[in-house]
């Protein structure tokens, strides 16, 4: 199977613009638990899932680390831990340049992709076009489609074992001429 006999389509997406209580409030009105993020041309920039949600000032769970590691990492890792937990436009808080694949992908290779680099979902793009998402949710409707036209091994098994086990009847009576 390929990407496009799965992907998601049409793909909900939001601007870099978007607020962040905006692009909440797509994800759970659509049930989805991340959106590309496109710019004014409708060209692919970002990704924004739950994840990016996790660490927010808004409800406390910033990262907290102490003054050995913020010297270690540096000013840059924490200015950028800053804006991650503070912004307020899905361009601060999104992951840029995603990984993406074609429409023809395999999903071995999507199942590879997403293994490695620890990602969700894929957006499929033709050419610069953004056309589809493959997510660990159409994998597992894949999985479940191809599932119920395999037939099951044990049906007849269990028809066998539970007709050999009934006691055998027979009938005695007495003969009509």
């Amino acid at each position: 199977m390929r990407a496009h006999q799965i992907m998601t389509r049409p793909v909900v997406t939001v601007s870099s613009e978007t607020t962040i209580v905006e692009a909440a409030n797509t994800m759970l009105e659509r049930h989805v638990s991340g959106l590309p993020v496109v710019d004014a041309a409708h060209k692919l920039v970002g990704i924004i899932s739950e994840g990016d949600f996790l660490r927010r000032s808004e409800i406390g769970t910033q990262r907290k680390r102490g003054q050995f590691l913020r010297f270690i990492l540096g000013p840059g890792q924490a200015a950028t831990d800053f804006v991650h937990e503070h912004g307020r436009k899905v361009t601060e808080i999104m992951t840029k340049e995603p990984l993406t694949i074609s429409e023809d992908t395999t999903l071995e290779v999507i199942v590879e992709l997403m293994e490695k680099n620890h990602v969700k979902r894929l957006p499929v793009m033709r050419g610069d076009q953004l056309v589809g998402i493959v997510s660990r949710a159409n994998l597992l409707q894949a999985v479940a489609s191809l599932a119920r036209q395999i037939p099951d091994p044990t049906a007849t098994m269990t028809i066998f074992v539970i007709a050999s086990s009934m006691p055998s009847r027979r009938t005695t009576g007495v003969r009509s001429a």
